[in-house]
């Protein structure tokens, strides 16, 4: 008796009750979330051009089920919620949703901007290196890309329980001259196969890219990693719905936009960046190499025109979201 005794307070031990603690909240240890963000980032970096836009398997689906072109296709997370991201209401707490985000949009965002970024930044370089020489200034320093978060709305829809399942599907809504936005929604798997999912929350994110002072358009770095074909001439006109949000054209810099690179989205697209360069090819073989990205996907399918019409439907549906962003902007600052 007296041995068993001995036995369950070893085992009710402070050092046991951490043990179990920690395995019931891997989640939200020291550097999970670090972890998290590199599994997901190297599970979706495309270290060629050449490279499939998916891994092998997934369908160019949309979220309902419905054939997609690639650039529409829902990227898929899922996870629970641990004991130490509930609150005092026994569910997830509001805070704890936005690192899910973080997570979520870099499998997503990875996989469509490279290797575009590592290519994009070759040309800009290559662009300011004869610009500078016709003007007979020495070379500018190479600056790495940045793929900076502008910001995030997120509506709650309905609770999410300790250690239930969910899961989180990021795709691109839209884009403009200058952001990319990144629909995601949280979802309760179905109960029985074939059955519907249950909206949990969404979320809406902006993403713009910067090299140096310079905002890259994200039209040009998808067509870049061919997810898009070449823009018709008569298609140059900005549309009225670009014009009417806060855009900044390549090669424009965009001072006084208030934008910081801050946390760990900025070091993994220069790890990128780096990837990238290191099979980067030299300009007599860069146009062949955009010319095979564009060609693994049906240009007849999905022409330019039914492109840009989603993303004028998308616009449209996050319009009252970039209105409100600058309104709310000029409510401090009234500016």
């Amino acid at each position: 008796m007296r041995s068993i005794a001995s036995a369950a307070v070893s085992l009710l031990s402070w050092r046991t009750l951490a043990l179990i603690l920690a395995l019931l909240n891997l989640k939200n240890l020291p550097l999970a979330w670090h972890f998290r963000l590199l599994y997901h980032f190297l599970g979706n970096v495309r270290l060629k051009p050449t490279a499939p836009f998916f891994l092998k398997g997934r369908a160019i689906v949309d979220a309902r089920g419905n054939p997609t072109h690639p650039v529409f296709v829902p990227c898929s997370v899922k996870s629970r919620t641990p004991l130490l991201e509930t609150d005092y209401n026994l569910h997830k707490s509001n805070s704890t949703y936005f690192t899910d985000l973080d997570v979520s949009r870099t499998a997503l965002v990875t996989r469509l901007y490279s290797p575009g970024v590592g290519l994009v930044s070759k040309e800009l370089d290559q662009e300011f290196l004869v610009a500078s020489q016709k003007e007979g200034k020495k070379p500018p320093r190479k600056l790495p890309v940045m793929v900076v978060l502008g910001s995030v709305y997120c509506s709650f829809k309905r609770e999410i329980k300790p250690y239930e399942l969910y899961e989180m599907q990021s795709r691109v809504i839209s884009w403009d001259k200058k952001w990319m936005y990144i629909l995601t929604a949280f979802l309760r798997p179905a109960k029985r196969a074939g059955g519907e999912k249950t909206l949990l929350a969404t979320a809406i994110s902006k993403y713009v890219v910067k090299k140096g002072r310079l905002t890259v358009s994200p039209e040009r770095l998808l067509r870049t990693g061919g997810f898009l074909p070449a823009r018709p001439v008569e298609s140059q006109v900005p549309s009225a719905l670009d014009s009417s949000v806060e855009t900044s054209a390549i090669g424009t810099p965009a001072s006084g936009d208030g934008i910081t690179a801050t946390g760990v989205d900025g070091s993994l697209v220069r790890q990128a960046l780096k990837i990238s360069e290191d099979q980067m090819p030299d300009q007599d073989t860069l146009e062949q190499e955009k010319k095979a990205n564009s060609d693994s996907w049906s240009p007849e399918e999905w022409p330019w025109e039914r492109i840009e019409e989603e993303r004028l439907r998308g616009l449209a549906v996050v319009g009252p979201y970039i209105n409100m962003d600058a309104k709310l902007e000029h409510e401090v600052t009234g500016k």
